[in-house]
């Protein structure tokens, strides 16, 4: 069956249906996730490789969201953006013209993949036991369930007690299908001032004021009389491995017709009007769970494809709390300047991991909530500027010292204070000459603070924990700011 889907019907959304709780970056690597989520977690991974199109993955914060996990790595057949909702179209797709997966094709014996994403990797476990918490989500769900569209997920595990070609056996099945009842019209001229949509959570055709021409649209029946058809049962041969992402209490794949509002509806949840995710149903949070030997090597493969057409996106979220990993995800707050030719307009490239929002304070008075601000400075001088960078668990602030124009940091006559040893194999004493108190930060030549602490008349600054090189000593006190390079051997 073909199904065609080249116009959206208009919503008017709130403000609040604008602002989606799902948050989804597709800026970060595949090395960036799963390293900084699961290894030295457990385990240790090595040989990571991604074959798939590089929109198609992204780092998902979800804890306000209806996905049921708080962050992870969002693996997708189509774009990783189309994910955050809320759902206000059935049909979300990217057709990304890649190829399918084979070791998917064996899973579902009859259907093609499409559009496949496929993370490799090797591991070596320290624990008897690795699970991994995971959602798959559709916009199959809920009107293709039972029909030639079946979009799959899989985790294959290949290693000690698990062989690289796994023969299963699947059970008999029942399955309502709807294939029979899907209706396709073909220049189908709406009446003046009513536009009409099928709700497939309601099951009837809802009509409101709008008019235009549909050139091609498919809806289901409300009054057609789905088939039951029953699958009998069949061997499968699995070339990747043993796939360990199946259904409860069966060995079926985790794919559309398996699992939905018919079959195993324990496990499945719809998303008909859901405000912060768009696709149309998802499981539960599931595990995969496969017992290892501790110190021996296993090879892993996450595989999700569409299977019928590449039409209609699919994603899995994977849970940072895989592995053993903590539900909490600490921001790391890290950015680069770059000045422009003025000296005074700076560019700010935000490094930051694992943040959802950002506020910069730049030192003169005025803020941003941008990701990557631009910002002019009025006046040359030393400017402290603070990046706070936050999530749903976690806030951290990272400091950069700036100086504008001309009138930087002076550096310190023999007046103000003193320093020795320099260069130094550990640390240094300072001595001030004109002050009675002072503050002290050290820098690094990437602006970033290491020190910040209080001085009278003299104190002792220890390096002992930093890397041999170069480092910048300011010195607040009530004449001004100075600087000193000291030399860390």
């Amino acid at each position: 069956m073909q199904r065609f889907f080249t116009l959206l019907f208009p919503f008017l959304l709130s403000a609040n249906l604008a602002n989606a709780q799902l948050f989804v970056d597709t800026s970060y690597t595949v090395e960036q996730m799963v390293f900084g989520f699961f290894n030295n977690n457990g385990v240790s991974i090595s040989n990571l490789n991604y074959t798939g199109a590089p929109a198609a993955l992204a780092f998902f914060e979800g804890s306000q969201s209806n996905i049921g996990l708080n962050a992870g790595l969002l693996i997708t057949t189509g774009n990783a953006e189309n994910a955050i909702g809320p759902n206000d179209t059935e049909s979300s797709t990217g057709n990304l013209q890649v190829p399918g997966s084979s070791y998917l094709d064996a899973l579902i014996p009859g259907y093609t993949t499409l559009d496949a994403a496929v993370i490799e990797l090797d591991l070596v476990p320290t624990t008897d036991t690795l699970c991994f918490r995971y959602v798959f989500a559709s916009e199959e769900y809920q009107e293709y369930v039972g029909t030639s569209f079946n979009d799959i997920f899989a985790f294959f595990i290949e290693g000690p007690g698990y062989s690289t070609s796994d023969s299963i056996y699947v059970q008999p099945s029942t399955y309502i299908s709807f294939d029979s009842c899907v209706i396709c019209v073909d220049t189908f001229l709406v009446q003046t001032d009513t536009f009409c949509y099928f709700d497939s959570t309601l099951m009837q055709l809802i009509c409101n004021e709008y008019s235009d021409t549909l050139l091609f649209w498919c809806y289901t029946d409300p009054n057609c009389e789905p088939d039951t058809i029953t699958y009998p049962g069949y061997w499968y041969q699995s070339p990747g491995g043993t796939n360990i992402a199946q259904i409860p209490t069966t060995n079926l794949p985790v794919a559309i017709n398996n699992l939905n509002q018919f079959a195993y509806a324990q496990y499945y949840n719809s998303n008909a009007g859901g405000l912060t995710v768009q696709y149309d149903g998802f499981t539960v949070p599931l595990w995969a769970k496969a017992v290892v030997t501790p110190g021996e090597s296993y090879h892993i493969r996450i595989a999700i494809a569409d299977a019928g057409d590449a039409a209609f996106d699919s994603g899995v979220f994977l849970s940072i709390e895989s592995i053993g990993g903590d539900s909490l995800l600490p921001v790391e707050p890290a950015f680069i300047t770059q000045p422009g030719p003025d000296q005074r307009t700076f560019y700010f490239d935000n490094q930051t991991l694992w943040a959802t929002q950002w506020h910069w304070d730049f030192g003169d008075g005025f803020i941003s909530e941008e990701r990557n601000p631009t910002h002019s400075y009025t006046q040359d001088g030393n400017y402290q500027v603070n990046l706070t960078a936050s999530n749903w668990c976690s806030q951290e602030t990272t400091t950069y010292a700036l100086a504008v124009g001309t009138t930087g940091t002076q550096a310190a006559p023999e007046a103000i204070f003193k320093i020795a040893p320099n260069p130094t194999n550990g640390a240094v004493n300072v001595q001030l000459l004109d002050s009675e108190t002072a503050t002290l930060r050290l820098w690094n030549l990437d602006g970033r603070l290491l020190v910040e602490q209080q001085v009278q008349q003299s104190a002792r600054l220890s390096l002992d924990d930093f890397n041999p090189g170069v480092y910048i000593l300011q010195v607040f006190t009530e004449n001004g700011i100075f600087s000193q390079k000291i030399i860390r051997n």
